[in-house]
Order: structure tokens, then sequence, then C-alpha cells
């Protein structure tokens, strides 16, 4: 049951990033990026990335929260989501002038839950879910 709570919540997380991005660029740009939202083309292709991306990995992982059956490949996307945004922050971060505050805050938040979810993944696997 907490793995399915952990899970949901994630995904939560996830369609709410998703839908901001797609809807409010302009007020959700500044919250977790630390900058202005961008114009043009690169406004509308971080919609697309950040909005589209974020809304399907969120509304796949709540279905595999909600369907038990589903329950294992949910951890294991989120898993795989937090550690290759993680490992994408990382070679931003070493590559970056000067990162700001924003991008340390999410790498370790991103540290926390490719942990929690990789470990919730494999306790998953190991217990049959």
């Amino acid at each position: 049951m907490i793995k399915a709570l952990l899970l949901g919540l994630n995904a939560l997380m996830f369609i709410g990033f998703g839908l901001g991005f797609i809807l409010v660029p302009d007020t959700v740009t500044p919250l977790f990026l630390g900058v202005p939202a961008p114009e043009g083309d690169l406004l509308v292709d971080m919609q697309a990335t950040y909005g589209g991306l974020s809304l399907a990995a969120g509304l796949y992982m709540a279905r595999c929260a909600i369907i038990r059956q589903f329950l294992v490949q949910g951890l294991l996307v989120a898993f795989l989501v937090a550690a290759c945004v993680l490992v994408g922050r990382i070679a931003g971060v070493q590559a970056a002038v000067d990162p700001g505050p924003a991008m340390y805050q999410s790498l370790w938040l991103e540290v926390v839950l490719t942990i929690l979810f990789g470990g919730l993944y494999l306790s998953g696997r190991r217990g049959g879910e």
C-alpha cells in the first residue's frame, strides 16, 4: 500500500508539473527554474518537453499506482525518470558556468527520488508484487 501511495504522490507531482508547464509556463518557470519563461520556439519546446513528457510520465505512474498488477512497472518508470533526469542534471551542472540554487535543490531531490524508487522497485520485484 505504501508503494502505491508514494508512486501516486510522485504521479501527482509530475501531472501538476506537466500541466503547469503546458498551461501557465510564465508562472511555473520562475518557480522551478529560477528564471523567466523563454519566448517563441523555446517556450513552445519547453511546453512540449517539460509539460508533455512530465504529464505523460505522471499519467502512466498514476495508472500503475491504481492498477495493482502494474505497480512494479510504475516503480521502475519512476526510478528511471528520476535517475535519467539526475544524470542529465549532473552533466548540466558540471558544464554550467554558474548554476543557480534551484539546480542544486533539484539535484538533491532527484538523488532522493532515485534512491527511493530504486529501492521500492527492487523490493517490489523481490516481493513478487
